[in-house]
């Protein structure tokens, strides 16, 4: 049976040899004959476990990583390996001195060892790695490296990602190099450049770093034993973390803090040794390194990363978004409550909704030229107005959505659809100004409109607190007291809805909630951009507030305006699919005769029109 299995191996070396031809001058030893091919492996019975060994050909052909240019006997013993079936086949050890050729054929040796050694003076020394438990089981089996705690095959970054020029250099410059290195000074220049390339930035993107930290540092197992917090969960809810989701490579990544700008990636120590680069005597300096925030003052380093608020329930920054949780809730919960019973009275409809009275009145005050000019309910200006804000809250709605649900696909995708994360945050940017213009405009038009209604036809002046109560957008106490009307109305236990005027109780709440949103929103997100210049003003604290502020109150408006306001006004049969007074101003005569009963007997009063029975029941 032995000599069968053999003859077995030495055939499928054969075909292998008779396919890869072109790989036998860069595969001297041969291994690849047989370890090309991916269903190469073993089934172990004692440990029910399956051993692959395949290696990709493509890592040493095309030199994807910088054990590329390594014969597969500088890690494995050559007694081990060179015999066909293998000898039993012990670890490799990623400190054994290796004897490297130049391309002049001088021998040189190399080591690992003063990585270990560099590694046990750090929090992740080698004792420690092995003593941890990642769900519950070691992480290595017995005599393996503790590199590999870390590493798999270890592959050069496309360096286009660090080094900008690159793809644009592509290959006619190294072409250009070939002409004098290939031949009179050998050496591979490709191989070469994309080596130092890789050594100007840690060797995986920032998603696979911190992928390869949240092994232990997110496992339940390991996170219990040592009573650290989840730190990977709470870094990708955190302002670098939702970046680095989103495809930012210059965000900060795991180790932009914990090995510092002047450390070394091997060298992390935990943060109560005053060498740690997040010490708290560091962490400022950490923060304001030339890559990060190197104009800001060291309050920024107050600014949490790694905020964990349910492990901190009296935390300042905990109350925040417990107040926009209770926030949300007693803004959405009401009006959509009062949406679906709208809904509901409207699939079922009622006998007579409408009294004759009311729309006869509707309908001639509409025809007459003077009363149509009066039950215009949004003016050109207005309506203007309202279509300036709803492109601008679109466009900021479609951009930070993703930048808050970063974690999902749908927002990297978008994020890339919109041209990357970077040119989406400076459309995002823009747009905010622009709508921070717009209320600023908005305000100062509200003050005129307020000065115009404060001068009455005497020539006197109405009182300040007066006149505030006659501006049509502004909620008063009766307001409140027709919404307990409207609820009836809904439940069928009153006949008619509460005589609204110009404007109803849910676009009167609308409004101030945008007027009050579009204010914290735009604070907050000037000190989230500012970032520098604002930590001259204030703790970094702060930032986590505003942040957290920023992100809920914008989750509040969309959640409002997306699933109330646009549903109501283009999904109701009234309206459907566009509300006309946003384009036109006018309504018709059945919404108006309905909900702004009270505005018709208003106009109606002013052109001296009496108003019928029905009108007054």
């Amino acid at each position: 049976m032995a000599w069968r299995r053999t003859g077995r191996l030495w055939l499928c070396g054969l075909l292998a040899g008779l396919s890869v031809a072109s790989a036998g001058a860069q595969d001297p030893e041969g291994c690849l004959f047989c370890h090309r091919y991916r269903g190469l492996s073993r089934y172990d019975a004692q440990s029910d476990r399956v051993h692959l060994f395949f290696v990709d050909e493509h890592y040493w052909l095309r030199r994807l990583g910088p054990h590329a240019r390594l014969a597969c006997t500088d890690c494995h013993e050559r007694s081990e390996v060179m015999v066909v079936p293998h000898k039993p086949v012990r670890k490799v050890d990623c400190t054994r001195t290796c004897h490297l050729s130049n391309p002049q054929g001088l021998a040189r040796e190399f080591s690992h060892r003063a990585i270990l050694e560099q590694l046990d003076d750090s929090a992740h020394a080698a004792s420690k790695l092995w003593s941890a438990r990642v769900s519950g089981e070691p992480l290595l089996e017995a005599g393996q490296s503790a590199c590999l705690f870390c590493h798999d095959q270890p592959v050069f970054r496309d360096p286009g990602q660090i080094l900008p020029r690159w793809t644009a250099v592509g290959t006619p410059a190294l072409d250009r190099c070939d002409v004098c290195h290939s031949t009179m000074a050998p050496k591979d220049v490709a191989y070469a450049l994309r080596h130092i390339a890789a050594r100007l930035a840690p060797a995986r993107p920032p998603v696979e770093l911190a992928q390869t930290c949240a092994v232990c540092h997110s496992d339940p197992t390991f996170v219990q034993s040592t009573g650290l917090h989840d730190a990977v969960a709470s870094y990708a809810r955190s302002f670098h973390g939702k970046a680095v989701l989103l495809g930012d490579e210059r965000a900060a990544n795991c180790l932009s803090c914990h090995a510092g700008p002047t450390m070394q990636a091997h060298g992390i120590l935990p943060p109560d040794d005053p060498r740690s680069s997040v010490h708290a005597d560091r962490l400022a300096t950490t923060c304001r390194s030339t890559a990060c925030h190197p104009g800001a003052d060291p309050r920024i380093a107050r600014a949490s990363v790694h905020l964990d608020l349910p492990a901190e329930p009296w935390r300042l920054e905990y109350v925040v978004a417990a107040f926009f949780v209770l926030l949300t809730t007693s803004a959405f919960v009401p009006w959509m409550t009062l949406t679906l019973l709208e809904l509901l009275d409207r699939v079922i409809p009622r006998r007579r909704p409408i009294e004759a009275g009311d729309l006869a009145l509707a309908e001639r005050l509409l025809d007459d030229p003077q009363g149509r000019s009066l039950l215009v309910r949004y003016t050109p200006f207005q309506r203007v107005q309202h279509w300036y804000l709803a492109v601008m809250f679109i466009a900021l709605a479609v951009i930070g959505l993703p930048q808050r649900y970063a974690e999902h696909d749908w927002a990297g995708a978008l994020v890339q659809a919109l041209g990357g994360l970077e040119l989406a945050r400076s459309v995002h940017h823009v747009c905010g100004v622009l709508l921070a213009a717009g209320l600023a405009f908005h305000v100062v038009y509200v003050l005129i409109c307020f000065q115009r209604r404060r001068r009455q036809p005497d020539g006197s002046k109405l009182g300040v607190w007066a006149t505030i109560q006659q501006m049509p957008m502004w909620l008063t106490l009766e307001d409140l007291k027709k919404t307990h009307a409207l609820a009836l109305y809904f439940l069928r236990l009153r006949a008619r809805p509460p005589e609204f005027d110009r404007f109803s109780l849910k676009e009167k709440f609308g409004y101030m909630a945008v007027f009050w949103g579009t204010v914290l929103l735009g604070l907050t997100g000037a000190l989230l951009w500012g970032e520098q210049v604002a930590s001259h003003y204030i703790s970094g604290r702060l930032l986590n507030i505003a942040l957290i502020a920023h992100s809920d109150e914008a989750y509040l408006a969309v959640s409002y305006i997306g699933l109330l306001h646009i549903v109501d006004v283009t999904l109701a049969p009234h309206s459907f699919p566009l509300s006309a007074a946003t384009l036109t101003g006018h309504t018709p005569a059945e919404v108006l005769a309905l909900w702004h009963r009270g505005m018709l007997y208003r106009v109606a009063r002013q052109l001296g029109i009496p108003l019928t029975e029905a009108a007054r029941a």
